[in-house]
């Protein structure tokens, strides 16, 4: 991170308390300096679990300061040892939910006050694993984004990401250019990086009661307000879906935990509304998502169910509602389902014959669908096994993490969605894991995709929404998740497979990428197994 010096003099005394007084407060100075100006940009780059964000050039991003939105005043810095205390979270514990007239349950995307309540309470009585989840999250450099100046992104309009740089002055609003796995990425990462830096942000509003937290959010989110006007590239529909996943659950906690006192920046309810409708809800309601992989339609439903809650939009949500339930079924496949998948709705139809549907599923890698036309692969589908296994895990999990949280905010609204789906979620989820565990000594699956199926393929499961799955299953309806049986394994000796995965992953870090951020801290459960436990 960049940092500006500030400079202090003290006189020299005799007296050492006057001496000691004096280099406290230089330090205090120092530090606070310090860590109120560290750029953004060389903190994601140095972070992990976040994907780069390069210029148009690929060179390293200047570390010029942010200029805060008109709308809101520029943000104190917040102080990396900050914890809760009892006086800071006073009025947070005091909060009630509100339901609006639309019937509507706020705070209530993903997260609700009663959640947020456990969590810190844990984090008070320094509790395990919450301390540590809790320290990972303060640690983010997701928590030191301030303000967008937009300068990585494409002015609104523009013909292509080979356009000016825009600017926070730019009239006509700025948009993001994303090509296919963001190349070229033109405000792409960044978008992404501000999503995740508002969610981060409001958790540590939430947990701690330290208004810095909310004032930087609100600058990230009255800078979009103002500015914003969609993503635009092939990757665009995918990118839009990603905010409104993560940076409506920042917003709506944001509008509904933090009231502003005298002299300090608002959130611009208003004007982050208008943005949604105008260059967020239009992409996630006409898109064609069918056309691409199941995640990308499983992140548009969660997106839109959070932009329907916020918005206090009863049609969006029902129309969120019924593209989850569409997308999901065609997504994990059960046995019950016949020897072939549900067709996906969508697409132009593309994929309403057996051969196309069949190739979808082993994402094209046998010879017959490398045909033209293509010929049938005879693909053997799988108890449990989803649209994108094949493909590689990481995606995979990325689609069920989609799911999971899109049921967990409609729980929230009293729409029991992981009711209506339990088996297929459940069974998907434990198939996902147990090959996880397993492949490096059975190998894959016998029949599994054809056979087409390398063993160097991406096995990372770094977004699957292990905790919220378990605590709503396991631990709140009482289901017993115990493994599934897969052609060519032998019965499993772990009777709890998907506990043994949180215990192991889970337990000391919370990862933060494009669809699960912080999930292990928000949901964590005391009856959830632990490392050692």
């Amino acid at each position: 991170m960049t940092h500006r010096s500030s400079a202090s003099t003290s006189q020299t005394s005799a007296a050492p308390l006057a001496i000691a007084t004096a280099i406290i407060l230089v330090l205090v100075i120092i530090g606070a300096t310090m860590i109120g100006n560290g750029q953004a940009g060389a903190a994601i780059a140095s972070d992990p679990s976040s994907s780069s964000t390069p210029t148009r050039t690929g060179t390293a991003q200047p570390s010029t300061t942010r200029p805060t939105p008109s709308t809101a005043a520029s943000p104190s810095s917040p102080t990396p040892t900050s914890l809760p205390t009892p006086a800071t979270i006073a009025r947070l514990d005091g909060l009630r939910p509100i339901t609006s007239a639309a019937g509507f349950t706020h705070p209530g995307v993903l997260v609700d006050l009663p959640g947020l309540a456990s969590t810190r309470a844990h984090i008070l009585a320094g509790d395990s694993p919450w301390t540590a989840l809790f320290h990972d999250l303060r640690a983010s450099p997701y928590l030191g984004r301030d303000a967008p100046d937009f300068t990585g992104f494409a002015p609104a309009g523009a013909a292509g990401p080979d356009a000016p740089p825009c600017s926070a002055a730019h009239s006509g609003g700025c948009v993001s250019y994303c090509g296919s796995f963001n190349v070229p990425d033109v405000g792409c990462s960044l978008q992404q990086s501000d999503g995740r830096a508002v969610y981060g942000l409001s958790l540590m509003y939430s947990y701690t009661g330290k208004s810095v937290y909310a004032h930087r959010a609100i600058a990230i989110l009255n800078g979009y307000a103002s500015h914003y006007r969609g993503s635009e590239g092939s990757n665009g529909p995918l990118i839009t879906a990603w905010m409104a996943e993560q940076m409506i659950r920042g917003a709506e906690l944001i509008r509904y935990t933090y009231t502003p006192g005298k002299g300090q920046p608002a959130f611009d309810v208003e004007g982050f509304s208008s943005m949604l409708r105008a260059s967020v809800v239009p992409t996630l309601t006409t898109f064609d998502y069918g056309r691409n992989n199941g995640n990308w339609k499983l992140s548009a439903a969660d997106g839109l169910m959070n932009a329907a809650v916020f918005l206090d939009d009863r049609g969006l949500y029902d129309q969120a509602v019924a593209m989850w339930r569409e997308a999901t079924r065609a997504y994990i496949h059960l046995s019950s389902d016949g020897g072939q998948p549900i067709t996906p709705v969508g697409g132009d139809g593309r994929f309403d014959s057996r051969p196309m549907l069949s190739c979808r599923w082993l994402a094209d890698k046998p010879s017959a669908c490398q045909t033209r036309p293509k010929t049938d692969p005879n693909l053997a589908v799988q108890h449990g096994q989803n649209q994108e296994s094949c493909r590689d895990f990481g995606h995979a999990s990325m689609g069920l993490a989609a799911i999971v949280n899109a049921a967990q905010t409609a729980s929230l609204q009293g729409t029991d969605l992981y009711g209506e789906e339990q088996e297929r979620i459940t069974t998907g989820v434990l198939y996902t894991v147990q090959v996880a565990q397993n492949q490096s000594r059975y190998g894959w699956p016998a029949g599994f995709c054809a056979g087409t199926t390398e063993p160097a393929n991406g096995m990372s499961l770094t977004e699957l929404a292990a905790t919220l799955v378990y605590r709503e299953y396991v631990i709140r309806r009482g289901i017993s998740m115990r493994p599934i049986a897969i052609p060519g394994y032998p019965a499993s000796s772990d009777a709890n497979p998907l506990g043994s995965f949180i215990a192991a992953h889970r337990t000391s870090s919370s990862p933060v990428r494009n669809v699960s951020s912080w999930e292990a801290l928000t949901f964590f459960d005391a009856r959830m197994p632990r490392r050692g436990g």
